[in-house]
């Protein structure tokens, strides 16, 4: 009995036994994770914005949100969009229009009135993407390459019929099927 507990005992000290304290250990198991405060600082320094002209990723558009841990088509998602080199990201409402792989396919939700005169610029109305409730329009010119890892959900989706409003866009305007 007593041979069955030493080596038993030696593995245990071996792979469990840690010195040190427990901040220490928790610490290092948040940087592994990548759920340190400084992991998210150097995120944010490397932010890059990748925006390509829409007519590079024409694909069948459909509109397929599922609230089921991927995001899809027609739902709506927040993005630390860098608006130039020099600035710090903001977070940004997107649609999701496509994706390839692990990254998704966005337009740009703005609630600048301006927009309103921009031929591309395409209005989807008021909705939970702004929390002010102002009218707010989606870029259809270019497009923003989003990694999935790197967005926030918040279960908004856009109404179907606002989202067609998109989808003609695509296709009328940029080759989207």
């Amino acid at each position: 009995m007593n041979s069955v507990r030493n080596p038993l005992r030696r593995m245990l000290e071996r792979y469990f036994h840690h010195r040190g304290n427990m901040d220490d250990g928790l610490a290092e198991l948040h940087a592994n994770l990548g759920l340190d405060q400084s992991s998210h600082t150097e995120t944010a320094v490397r932010a890059v914005t990748v925006t390509t002209p829409t007519e590079d990723h024409a694909r069948p558009v459909i509109y397929a949100p599922d609230m089921d841990g991927q995001a899809d088509p027609g739902e709506v998602v927040w993005y630390h969009v860098l608006p130039n080199r020099e600035s710090t990201p903001e977070l940004r409402a997107c649609v999701v229009v496509g994706r390839n792989r692990h990254t998704l396919l966005g337009m740009l939700i703005s609630s600048n009135p301006e927009h309103a005169e921009d031929d591309n610029w395409v209005a989807i109305g008021a909705g939970l993407w702004d929390p002010r409730g102002n009218e707010c329009w989606a870029r259809a010119d270019r497009i923003i390459e989003i990694p999935e890892a790197s967005i926030q959900r918040r279960g908004v989706s856009m109404p179907e019929r606002r989202y067609d409003r998109l989808a003609n866009a695509l296709r009328r305007n940029y080759g989207w099927s």
